[in-house]
């Protein structure tokens, strides 16, 4: 069975700002944080929305005091007003092309315009632009509608964002052929376009198509049935759980789409669970992801690059410490942390929860192992490893992982070097030579992995430095590093001789996986999660080849 993902599914620009919205609002407000109702249409991202704080304000008895966030599609403009003189803070994160929709509807009213909105008469964006068509608004859903249309002369026809174009041009052309001289405007959104002609291709290459979503979505209930108008059998699922795998097996081509209401994470989540059902293997490298054990390994290579590269003391036991360490400190954390790691990698944080009582002897087990291969390599380790096991123990117990925003890329990084310098042994001047690499090396891989994270439209705190910077700018940074590493290339090739030039292709490499990246493709978070570990290892490879020359 092979699996097609359509070209654009997922959060919309206007879901995905909404979003952002509610997060920094949770994260900066001291005062309570509501939504003016659903702030999408999506079950399972309101309940993460609940675990943060941010609440329906219908279902909230006296909210007198806080913060009140304007869903995506918009409200009508009374209901705006009725919020702004209440006391509240008011965030309107109306979508900006709802908001455009809306502010045609007020000019074209106030022109003496009939206006004529072509959507769902119940959806929340379509009562919000009614609101703004002072009593002159009508509703079209489908073709029995036309029966109720009075005598229109001077009219317009607008769209709700969401709406099926073949549908709006359809109705579109029966409301001008009874009623002559009506203006239409397509206010459908590109990205609603494109996403619905990216279902119509799939269906063409594909013998089913799943498409996932909120049940209570509109755009994600029109995926579907434009899916099966094109003859293509579609099932509509919520979360990768309900996926039906035997009834799914007996096609050879399986489409995912997704509604515009839908993280990454539920998509990649949908793609992974019909890749595993094919190749059970792949469970085990994404349990393996989960417990940071390729993390710890990609570590361990990077202490034997860079005893190849500065020719340090690097022996099996030092290796095997400091995979143990790295896999105490992240797995600990994690484990530590796991209900603000289930708002951003869901899966993995039930992973902790079912197997905590396994995990904590697991982790203990390992960091004492450590400690015994660190005194065999003598006082400085063993000290070193006591303190470093203890102060990465503390990261997610105290106030440290608020610190500052951003912080984890940085102190992660720090960690590393220091773990892998000090098990090295190096001379003080190669010291800081190495400690400059590694740390551009351990920062690009720690930094590349949050920015996957960002992508998964989790909720990422405040120790999230892809988070702070936000999509573009983090991706941005993430292509620089490289241009930061052929600097220390050059001060490296200056003091210490050609065999530096072998380091060259590393940092072409970096370059060209930030390209990737900043691609955002779907369905691929095993892949690149695992290609995030890959420069260690040609770190390493490339210190043979410099090591023979």
């Amino acid at each position: 069975m092979k699996v097609r993902i359509a070209r654009r599914a997922g959060f919309c620009m206007g879901v995905r700002r909404a979003m952002r919205l509610a997060l920094k609002a949770a994260e900066t407000s001291s005062k309570p944080v509501y939504t003016y109702g659903p702030l999408i249409h999506n079950p399972q991202v309101l309940a993460l929305l609940e675990r943060i704080g941010v609440r329906d304000l219908h279902r909230s008895a006296k909210a007198e005091d806080g913060v009140v966030i304007i869903r995506a599609h918009g409200i009508p403009p009374r209901e705006k007003k009725a919020l702004l003189s209440s006391g509240l803070e008011v965030i309107d994160g109306t979508c900006p092309r709802v908001a455009k929709v809306q502010a045609l509807a007020r000019k074209y009213s106030r022109e003496g315009y009939r206006v004529i909105i072509i959507g769902d008469r119940d959806h929340a964006e379509v009562r919000g632009i009614l609101g703004y068509t002072g009593g002159q608004g009508l509703v079209v859903s489908n073709l029995r509608d036309l029966e109720q249309l009075p005598p229109l002369e001077k009219y317009v026809i607008l769209s709700q964002t969401t709406q099926d174009e073949e549908v709006f041009e359809m109705l579109s052309r029966e409301i001008l052929s009874r009623f002559p001289g009506g203006k239409v405007i397509n206010t459908i959104c590109h990205a609603t376009h494109v996403r619905q002609e990216s279902v119509r291709e799939l269906a063409r290459s594909c013998e089913a198509i799943i498409v996932v979503g909120g049940r209570g979505s509109a755009n994600t209930n029109r995926l579907a049935q434009i899916a099966r108008e094109e003859g293509c059998e579609a099932l509509l699922v919520e979360t990768p759980e309900e996926i039906p795998l035997e009834e799914i097996s007996r096609f050879r081509t399986v489409g995912v789409s997704a509604g515009a209401s839908t993280p990454n994470w539920i998509i990649n989540g949908v793609v992974e669970r019909l890749a595993e059902h094919r190749n059970p293997l792949r469970r085990w490298l994404r349990l393996s992801l989960y417990l940071h054990l390729p993390l710890a390994l990609s570590a361990a290579l990077l202490l034997a690059g860079t005893g190849l590269w500065f020719k340090g003391g690097v022996h099996p036991p030092g290796l095997l410490l400091v995979f143990l360490m790295v896999f105490f400190a992240h797995t600990w954390n994690s484990l530590v942390a796991r209900e603000i790691l289930a708002l951003c990698h869901p899966y993995k944080a039930a992973l902790y929860r079912r197997h905590e009582k396994i995990l904590v002897p697991l982790l203990l087990l390992g960091f004492t192992l450590s400690l015994g291969l660190a005194y065999l390599q003598g006082p400085v380790v063993f000290v070193f490893t006591a303190l470093a096991g203890g102060g990465s123990a503390l990261y997610s117990l105290t106030s440290l992982r608020r610190l500052f925003p951003g912080n984890r890329p940085l102190f992660v990084a720090f960690f590393w070097t220091l773990l892998i310098l000090v098990v090295a042994s190096l001379p003080p001047l190669w010291s800081l030579k190495a400690g400059a690499l590694v740390y551009l090396l351990v920062f690009y891989q720690i930094f590349y992995q949050d920015i996957l994270d960002l992508l998964e439209d989790g909720f990422l705190g405040r120790e999230s430095l892809a988070a702070f910077l936000e999509e573009k700018r983090a991706l941005k940074l993430l292509g620089l590093l490289p241009g930061g590493g052929l600097i220390l290339n050059a001060v490296l090739f200056l003091s210490g001789g050609s065999s530096y030039l072998f380091l060259l292709p590393l940092w072409v490499y970096l370059w060209f996986l930030a390209r990737y990246l900043g691609k955002k493709p779907l369905g691929r978070r095993l892949i690149l999660e695992y290609l995030s570990l890959s420069p260690s290892l040609l770190y390493l490879l490339l210190g043979f080849l410099a090591r023979g020359f």
